[in-house]
C-alpha cells in the first residue's frame, strides 16, 4: 500500500483535530473535559484604552492552558499582569479546572510567573534559538 503525504487544508486539518480529541476523550473519565473552551479577558484604561489580556482554553481534563500574557510596557508594573491572571484562573475555575499551565521563555516573564504561584516542571534548552531556554510551568488551581 502506498501513501501520499501532501500539505492539508482547513478541512483536514479539523478532521484530524476532531478525530484526536475524540481519541483522547474516549481515554478521560466521563464529563472530564465538558467546558473546554477559550477563555480571554482584557484590562483597558479610560485615556490609553487596551493595554494588556490574557487568552487561554480549557484543554483535556478541563486544564487551563495560558496560551497568551501581555501588557504594554507603559503599563507594567501595576499589577495588571496579576490581575489578568487572577481573571483567566478564576474563571478557568469556575468552570471545573484545577490545573493551570503555561510556558515561557528565558527573556519573558518566568519571575512573574514564579512569583504567581507556578511552579517549573520543564525546561527546554536552545529553544527558541540556541542559548535560550523555554520554561514549562503549572499551578494547582
Amino acid at each position: 500500500m502506498t501513501v501520499k503525504i501532501s500539505v492539508s487544508d482547513d478541512k483536514e486539518y479539523w478532521q484530524i483535530a476532531r478525530a484526536i480529541t475524540k481519541f483522547n476523550l474516549d481515554h478521560l473519565p466521563e464529563n472530564s473535559s465538558n467546558n473546554m473552551c477559550s477563555l480571554g479577558y482584557v484590562a483597558k484604561d479610560p485615556h490609553a484604552g487596551l493595554v494588556g489580556g490574557v487568552y487561554g482554553k480549557l484543554i483535556l481534563g478541563n486544564c487551563l492552558s495560558v496560551d497568551v500574557l501581555w501588557v504594554d510596557p507603559a503599563h507594567r508594573e501595576r499589577d495588571y499582569g496579576t490581575i489578568l491572571m487572577e481573571a483567566i484562573e478564576n474563571g478557568a475555575r469556575s468552570l471545573g479546572s484545577r490545573l493551570s499551565i503555561v510556558d515561557t521563555f528565558e527573556f519573558q516573564a518566568l519571575n512573574f510567573y514564579e512569583k504567581n504561584g507556578y511552579q517549573q516542571f520543564g525546561v527546554l534548552d536552545d529553544c527558541p534559538c540556541p542559548g535560550n531556554k523555554r520554561f514549562y510551568l503549572k499551578k494547582v488551581l
